[in-house]
């Protein structure tokens, strides 16, 4: 009976995600029972766990709690005070959205899959692969997460620590890459190429993104398992990563049909760029923020003005309305794939560059130099956006990251802490070179929140801004932040005695949402 109503509980939540969707007849389906459906077709609704292209799960995965990234701001309270994510203090239905949405999304289709393809060839490599994205991400927010021990029918089950959710991940992914090395040599899967909304089908391009996801998975770990972390950042790289715009990966579902999320989020007034990411590149006069936002209104001076996370007096949408948003959201993005069309990003060749430098700097063999890679990651994210100019920003030795000026609310300035500039100095110490590589990482890497978030929980860089105050209930300071979300309120319902167990495995044995995660925790009291 017990495990009956488990079952039960996962086809609530899969219907629940199905109306948000309108994808009903592709979510209700008996995981036991054979898909009618072609086993291909199966992918479709999971790969929208890669960009969460639909508004409703743009807003919570990519908008909402991405103010802690320093990318984001979600200017509005929804009436609820200081009860949102800005404030370190947000409703538990907010909380558990992305973990549920992206389970939901996966395991159902995963599992129909894995039985019609005996988990072998293209199809079940690409199933995989996104499994994979989708569970490192929600062990990056929440830390230990089910893996190792999920079935078909049962995701309520015990949890793994980290290092074994993570080591697994690793191994599941060095599966993925050995099929898609032999389907590379074939190019296009024609299977593949129906539903791929990525890369149509090209195998290739498959291969170097699943590649760069273990180079970016191993620099996670890196500060805690640092032998294994250089083994598996050295074979991503060795068998090809992402180093051309080419390879840079892209949502295109609602490219040239619908708006994209981002687009309808940004017209209910739920959708302005950060003042810190702004405040970075107005200090580095950045040529790439004409291509990153929108700018604000003559009745605010004009330029470009990002809005503070956790702003003094808890916002509505129509405060913000006059500053700056991000051009995905407004108009179309030059130097994108396609004018006038604007696809979700997932993830940029730059960021392989950014990887390849941090692993460089820390003796690692990534096929460069820390510096001759940094460099790579400014020139590839200039081109990203079809933007001239890296030569002369990469050479700038003075200007650094510029402070926050509120038009609105001087309670809300903000002085930056940071100091560093661009152009590489191959004497700093290797502190400031870390600070460099993972600033310019951030500012490459618009409107991908978790790497952001992570970067800073395990470096400290970039410096992000605080909000004007925690209302956070597990006691996170303004300086440090919030650490990971906690375990949502839908395990303890239907898997209680199982996650009560994997409290142990964190920092004090508390779900809290101030306990750094494994490859976050540092015992020197640093970040």
């Amino acid at each position: 009976m017990k495990k009956t109503l488990k079952h039960i509980f996962f086809l609530i939540l899969v219907l629940c995600s199905a109306a948000c969707t309108g994808k009903f007849e592709e979510y209700n389906r008996n995981p036991y029972q054979p898909s009618t459906v072609p086993v291909n077709d199966l992918l479709s609704s999971m790969f929208n766990v890669y960009a969460s292209p639909q508004q409703n799960e743009c807003q919570f995965n990519n908008c909402m709690w991405a103010c802690y990234s320093g990318h984001i701001t979600s200017p509005n309270n929804w009436n609820k005070g200081t009860g949102v994510f800005a404030y370190f203090n947000a409703e538990e239905g907010w909380n558990q959205s992305t973990t549920n949405t992206f389970f939901t999304k996966i395991y159902t289709n995963y599992f129909i899959i894995r039985e019609s393809t005996g988990g072998e060839g293209v199809i079940f490599a690409i199933a995989q692969l996104t499994r994979i994205f989708a569970m490192q991400e929600i062990a990056t927010l929440q830390g230990p997460i089910p893996y190792t021990k999920v079935r078909a029918g049962d995701i309520y089950v015990e949890y793994d620590d980290e290092p074994t959710a993570w080591k697994a991940m690793f191994e599941d992914l060095d599966g993925v890459i050995s099929t898609l090395r032999n389907a590379s040599v074939s190019g296009i899967s024609e299977e593949l190429q129906e539903v791929d909304q990525i890369y149509g089908g090209d195998c290739s391009r498959w291969l170097k993104f699943a590649n760069t996801l273990k180079l970016r998975m191993a620099v996670r770990i890196s500060g805690a398992d640092p032998e294994f972390a250089r083994t598996k950042a050295e074979e991503a790289v060795a068998d090809g990563v992402m180093t051309s715009v080419d390879d840079s990966a892209y949502d295109n579902t609602n490219s040239g049909q619908t708006n994209n999320g981002y687009k309808i989020v940004h017209n209910w007034g739920e959708l302005r760029a950060n003042a810190c990411l702004v405040s970075y590149m107005n200090g580095y006069r950045d040529p790439r923020r004409e291509a990153y936002f929108s700018k604000a209104s003559d009745a605010l001076g004009g330029g470009y003005i990002g809005v503070r996370s956790g702003t003094a007096n808890p916002p509505v949408p129509a405060t913000y309305t006059d500053f700056s948003s991000f051009k995905i959201a407004v108009e179309a993005n030059k130097g994108l794939k396609d004018a006038g069309e604007n696809p979700m990003p997932i993830m940029y060749a730059s960021e392989a560059a950014f990887l390849r430098a941090e692993g460089a700097l820390r003796g690692w063999n990534t096929e460069g130099t820390a510096e001759s890679l940094y460099k790579e990651g400014i020139r590839l994210a200039f081109s990203e956006f079809d933007v001239n100019g890296a030569e002369e920003y990469m050479a700038n030795s003075t200007l650094v990251p510029g402070s926050h000026n509120d038009p609105l609310s001087s309670s809300d300035s903000y002085e930056n802490e940071s100091r560093i500039t661009i152009a590489w100095d191959e004497a700093a110490p290797m502190e400031e070179k870390l600070e460099r590589i993972i600033t310019q990482k951030w500012i490459a890497n618009l409107l991908n929140p978790v790497e952001g978030w992570a970067d800073f929980r395990r470096t400290g860089y970039p410096r992000i801004f605080p909000p004007v105050l925690s209302a956070s209930p597990d006691g996170c300071d303004l300086k440090r932040q919030v650490r990971r979300l906690h375990f949502p309120q839908s395990e303890y319902n239907g898997n209680r005695i199982n996650t009560e167990a994997a409290c142990s495995f964190l920092p004090g044995g508390a779900d809290s949402d101030n306990a750094d995660l494994w490859w976050a925790l540092k015992t020197d009291g640093q970040y």
